[in-house]
């Protein structure tokens, strides 16, 4: 019988416009930002990418097929469908959590931004992202 006293873990899924690749994350998103830096603007083809980060160790690649890597940088990893292009997340070598590309989950909509990195590079016509993190 199971204990109702015990938490149940957020599951994040997601995947590429296509359906060739899905993801899954267990536990609370960490640090949902928007990025204005020269490699997220060209990646997103936009002014700016949302980003939302889970631990490596709850985040799983579900299928059916396996996402492309590019490294952008020696120590950066970033992942996209090989199908249909759709940029999905990125990580550094070494760290704790990656980083997920809010538009490739299922509930981004429902994901809100708590700060703007790379404020300097937003367009004057788009106003930053406040933070919205308590001041130190």
């Amino acid at each position: 019988m199971p204990n109702d006293d015990t938490p149940t873990q957020e599951v994040s899924t997601g995947g590429c416009l296509c359906g060739h690749i899905r993801f899954e994350a267990t536990g609370e998103p960490y640090d949902p930002h928007v990025c204005a830096c020269p490699h997220c603007a060209r990646l997103s083809g936009g002014p700016l990418m949302a980003w939302v980060g889970f631990r490596r160790t709850a985040f799983s690649w579900t299928g059916p097929g396996t996402p492309r890597s590019y490294r952008s940088w020696p120590t950066m990893e970033r992942w996209s469908c090989p199908v249909c292009s759709t940029p999905l997340g990125a990580a550094a070598d070494g760290d704790e959590y990656l980083g997920i590309c809010v538009s490739a989950l299922d509930n981004g909509s429902e994901i809100t931004p708590v700060g703007h990195s790379f404020r300097h590079n937003t367009p004057a016509w788009l106003p930053p992202i406040p933070s919205t993190q308590p001041l130190p």
